[in-house]
């Protein structure tokens, strides 16, 4: 019989979005919103900086566009790789929230830090 293996899950990170206020971040299930991210585990730190970099770019499209942004959430789930290295090996980025599809694309797009998780890293 083979053993069948569970990758690890990490979160959810949430990032809320208030056009009349901060943004802030939720770490966990039912977690109190507070105005930094989570900051007692890299990984989840790394995750609330895509949901908090997708904010961002959403609201550089929205100020472009001349669009006022709702009130939102960007829930981020991961999982790590089953094998050599250690590494997170997906990531779901959950928006709740009446968003423009398009505007969301194109913000996901532009996105520094998720478009950066696939740049070579050099130790020197």
């Amino acid at each position: 019989m083979a053993l069948k293996l569970r990758p690890k899950r990490f979160g959810p990170v949430s990032v809320l979005f208030d056009p009349e206020g901060p943004v802030r971040f939720v770490s966990g299930e039912g977690g109190e919103p507070l105005p930094h991210p989570p900051y007692d585990k890299p990984v989840l730190t790394l995750m609330a900086s895509v949901a908090h970099c997708l904010v961002e770019s959403l609201r550089i499209v929205a100020k472009r566009d001349a669009v006022t942004l709702p009130a939102y959430a960007i829930t981020v789930t991961a999982e790590k790789s089953l094998d050599a290295p250690g590494r997170i090996e997906s990531m779901v980025c959950r928006i709740e929230g009446d968003l423009d599809g398009e505007m969301v694309r194109e913000a996901k797009s532009m996105c520094t830090v998720s478009n950066t998780l696939n740049c070579k890293i050099t130790l020197e």
